[in-house]
């Protein structure tokens, strides 16, 4: 595989953006639900015996003749799980679905890492079968590379199983990045209730290639299921396109709405665009302009 390669310097003017409730290690960037003593003020409360005085809001006090002590929110380094699919079908189209799923893996490890947010990442195609445990500030991040670009793609897949296993290294309030083309006959509902059910925040990054999307064949065809090697001989004639594409984008609905109504953020990539592109058009679902 040829290194892989990204835009970092249009990359630094995003940084990931977490819903509230988060959870961490250390003292980071994240502000969490959790009071602490960072900055960023969060509420009052009634003065009680054995709070710090220095908390106190002798401005209000003026104001109400009563004690109260400001209560500010916890900053802390977020840990943010990445899943790649590295079944076989993930190994084809150009661009090749495998290789921009990694670009989008290393453009959010990268812009983690920055942010001093933990990442690990998992990859497998029935099973977890490739782990790179959490991993903490920028200088991790030629380990990530390194990791990412030793990957590959192959084997028969099935993501719930593959996101049934994966939900075993997770912790309660963390992130979930899924990257599957979705190509799983088992399904997927499954395993992504059970990432809900694991407290996970999730984004789903639904991967497909031009050949899929608008396929160029014409006349009879052999079609090969390039994980089983199963085969289906058919004419590819205007009516079946369309057909075909009727039950593509029906498909790609059910799974976006799935998503929808349970919170769970979604986002379809074309391999064609380059993946900074990508994540720079969605910066405002996903991002926070530095």
């Amino acid at each position: 595989m040829e290194p892989l390669e990204l835009d970092y310097y249009r990359l630094d003017r995003l940084a990931l953006k977490f819903r509230d409730g988060i959870s961490g290690m250390q003292s980071g960037k994240r502000l969490t639900s959790k009071y602490g003593s960072s900055l960023e003020f969060a509420d009052y409360r009634p003065y009680l015996p054995g709070d710090d005085p220095r908390r106190i809001d002798w401005l209000l006090f003026g104001r109400s003749r009563r004690l109260y002590t400001r209560l500010n929110r916890s900053e802390v380094d977020a840990t943010v799980n990445f899943l790649v699919d590295n079944s076989k079908s993930m190994n084809w189209g150009e661009p090749d679905k495998g290789r921009r799923a990694l670009e989008l893996v290393l453009a959010l490890s990268y812009l983690s890492l920055r942010a001093l947010d933990r990442i690990a990442i998992g990859f497998g195609a029935k099973e977890l079968e490739s782990y790179l445990p959490p991993l903490h500030w920028k200088g991790a991040f030629p380990r990530v590379l390194h990791f990412l670009q030793s990957r590959s793609f192959s084997g028969e897949g099935d993501l719930n199983l593959l996101l049934l296993s994966f939900h075993r290294n997770l912790r309660p309030q963390q992130m979930a990045v899924v990257v599957s083309d979705f190509l799983s006959p088992g399904g997927y509902q499954e395993g992504l209730r059970r990432l809900l059910f694991a407290r996970q925040e999730i984004l789903v990054l639904h991967v497909a290639c031009p050949e899929e999307l608008e396929p160029e064949q014409r006349g009879p065809l052999t079609l090969v299921d390039v994980e089983t090697g199963r085969k289906k001989d058919l004419e590819m004639n205007p009516w079946l396109l369309q057909r075909y594409r009727r039950t593509l984008e029906s498909y790609c609905r059910e799974i976006e709405s799935f998503c929808r109504q349970r919170g769970i953020n979604y986002l379809f990539y074309n391999s064609r665009q380059d993946p900074v592109d990508f994540l720079l058009e969605k910066a405002h679902l996903l991002f926070k302009r530095q």
